[in-house]
């Protein structure tokens, strides 16, 4: 069934509904590729980029009939835009309008717009950090206590993974909410000091205040600008770490009266099973389900409970949670419930949902009935049949086989198979040269998801080409489980497309650019709240400070 455009929203019109108050529900998606929405975009936007859309839409606009925009450069008939609006019509969606003249008419008409990525949490962030007067210890100072044996305990906020790719000595790693779980000896020694670290900035403010107003830690501070500025400084970093002695876990009884007092001193609204079965029912309201416990619950494996550990869901919110205004329910460990108090503590400030935090007073067990949301290619149903490891490795011996990674260009870059190609899907253009007869390509990306969906729309693109168009099996993450070797090494020639999903992370710089790259990273982020709150549409509601 071909799809008839919506008449596309006018950038003045789209901001009035930005503005409205109270916040009416809205899914603003840029869905070029993320090297270009790190350049510009609307600050309440949400990238999701063509090449990824169909896998990720539904989870990040999980209702159907929910308004969204698109918007590209231009809004031009071949655009982004226009092809996103196309696949979303074609899977669905029933509400879908472009932006009318796209980005360059939105800012041509002086609505406002920021560079960078995550930059409404970063914002928050540092807001936040002056609200709630959390102090601040510069990596000298704490160099200085280090070396004059002042008792300080050093904690990295950041999740293992970060933790160990690059980090601070002697530090102990904690991610998010789950430092709030720990025990804290009401004295550490005089002048002792919490010294709560992430790589720059937000999570290590978000640490230590979460501390200073639960009273954990009345002496938590943040280092500021965390790993960058310690590196910058020439001090030694740790690659591959393993965190110092861990601090013990609380009780669950005392985590309980803590996460009581927390909900009701800031009124954190809680909701039980009828209340969330009335919630699933409506169909009026979108609602997201995330599970902030550490490890995934078997119960709930195949419904729509997204997890999202370590207390992540603040820092990666823009990238969940892409309708503004919709409810959203924390689950966590019935015991306690804290790390879902804290979690609906920062989301509620961040003024962009509703947030309730899941509360069974009958002591029922949390299993929704409800699909997961629907991702019309996780693996694509009218795809081409796929290979396993064993009969890739066959054709390749054979020869007449070209592999194509089609996953995120970071991926490809940590480990892809040995001469594969690589190629970023916001179009298949790039592929018209190698489907020609005789010829078999071979599609994979990390778990095949997005192989599968390539290979479906390569296979319709070129009927009859005589190419076959297949792809692997569990992807790459696949060949590698079968024992077969991945590679890091890639030469210019192998690249269909260039890395235009690459935000421009710090965390992928080495070597001599990368003091001045992560100066810059620093400058830009210390000066993003003040650029960011220019723009009448964000409103940040922050608690009034305790008494």
């Amino acid at each position: 069934m071909s799809w008839t455009p919506k008449k596309a929203i006018p950038p003045a019109e789209l901001q009035t509904s930005l503005l409205a108050e109270p916040a009416q529900e809205l899914a603003l998606l840029d869905v070029r590729e993320t090297r270009w929405f790190v350049q510009r975009h609307p600050n309440l936007a949400r990238n999701a980029p063509c090449s990824g859309l169909e896998l990720q839409i539904g989870a990040l606009v999980p209702r159907r009939s929910t308004p969204v925009v698109l918007y590209d450069d231009y809004n031009a008939p071949d655009g982004a835009a226009q092809a996103g609006a196309a696949l979303l019509a074609r899977i669905g969606y029933s509400d879908v309008r472009t932006l009318d003249g796209g980005l360059q008419r939105w800012v041509t008409e002086g609505l406002p717009a920021i560079d960078g990525y995550g930059t409404l949490v970063k914002a928050f962030g540092d807001r936040a950090r002056l609200h709630y007067r959390t102090p601040s210890l510069p990596v000298e100072a704490l160099r200085t206590r280090q070396r004059q044996g002042l008792p300080t305990t050093l904690v990295d906020a950041r999740p293992r993974a970060e933790f160990e790719f690059l980090s601070l000595p002697g530090a102990r790693n904690h991610p998010g909410t789950e430092l709030a779980l720990r025990h804290f000896e009401p004295r550490q020694g005089e002048g002792h000091v919490w010294a709560i670290n992430c790589f720059s900035r937000t999570r290590g403010i978000i640490g230590a205040t979460t501390l200073r107003l639960l009273g954990h830690a009345p002496d938590a501070v943040f280092v500021e600008d965390g790993v960058m500025a310690w590196g910058l400084q020439g001090a030694p970093t740790v690659q591959n770490a393993a965190p110092d002695d861990e601090l013990p876990p609380e009780s669950p009884q005392v985590l309980r009266r803590i996460a009581d007092e927390l909900i009701e001193r800031f009124a954190l609204p809680v909701a039980d099973a009828r209340q969330l079965a009335q919630w699933r029912a409506d169909d009026t309201r979108t609602l997201y389900l995330f599970d902030v416990r550490p490890t995934a619950d078997p119960a709930l494996a195949g419904t729509a409970v997204q997890q999202v550990p370590g207390g992540q869901l603040l820092m990666h919110f823009e990238n969940l949670v892409g309708t503004r205004g919709a409810r959203i329910v924390l689950l966590d460990d019935p015991a306690h419930r804290l790390r879902a108090a804290v979690t609906s503590f920062w989301l509620t400030q961040l003024n962009q949902a509703e947030v309730h935090i899941y509360d069974d007073d009958g002591g029922g067990a949390f299993l929704p009935e409800q699909a997961p949301p629907a991702t019309p290619s996780a693996v694509a149903k009218d795809a081409p049949q796929a290979l396993d490891p064993a009969a890739l490795a066959q054709l390749r011996r054979n020869g007449a086989v070209t592999v194509i990674d089609v996953g995120p260009s970071l991926d490809y870059e940590r480990g892809h198979l040995p001469g594969a190609l690589y190629m970023l899907p916001a179009s298949l253009a790039p592929l018209a040269a190698h489907a020609v007869a005789g010829r078999t390509l071979v599609f994979t990306s990390p778990d095949g998801a997005a192989a599968a969906r390539v290979a479906r729309d390569a296979h319709q693109r070129w009927p009859g080409s005589g190419a076959v168009f297949t792809w692997l099996q569990d992807g790459t993450q696949g060949w590698k489980a079968s024992g077969r070797p991945l590679t890091t090494a890639f030469v210019p020639a192998q690249l269909l497309t260039p890395f235009d999903d690459d935000w421009g992370s710090v965390m992928r710089v080495f070597g001599p650019r990368r003091d001045a790259a992560w100066a810059d990273y620093l400058a830009w982020e210390r000066a993003l709240a003040e650029r960011v709150l220019q723009d009448p549409s964000v409103r940040f509601r922050f608690f009034p400070l305790p008494d």
